[in-house]
């Protein structure tokens, strides 16, 4: 069985990080910016040129863009679903009004 306690060593780490120059590390060691997934093999995180920040800009603008028109459209075809019930109460309290005050 394991134990789940929580350590209570206080804040003090168990062992002084080690700080390794760039170049200098061992054959097979994680380095910065490296991980390594659940098979044990090498993730590779690439980073952007200039060419694929302005690709990525130009599809994330295109995707809010394609969202816009979707929600304006949705915005037109509504809007005259709620006018109508807006109107409908309006008349609806005016013609309750005037029956009350008959007799």
């Amino acid at each position: 069985m394991i134990d789940k306690r929580p350590n209570l060593q206080g804040d003090e780490p168990r062992s002084e990080p080690e700080i390794i120059p760039p170049g200098h590390a061992k054959r097979g060691q994680t380095r910065i910016g490296d991980s390594i997934d659940a098979r044990g093999g090498r993730v590779y995180i690439a980073k952007f040129g200039p060419l694929g920040t302005i690709l990525l800009t130009l599809v994330v603008g295109l995707l809010s863009a394609v969202l816009m028109v979707l929600l304006f459209g949705a915005l037109l075809v509504a809007l005259p679903a709620v006018v109508l019930i807006v109107t409908a109460a309006i008349v609806a309290g005016i013609l309750r009004v005037y029956f009350q005050r008959s007799p």
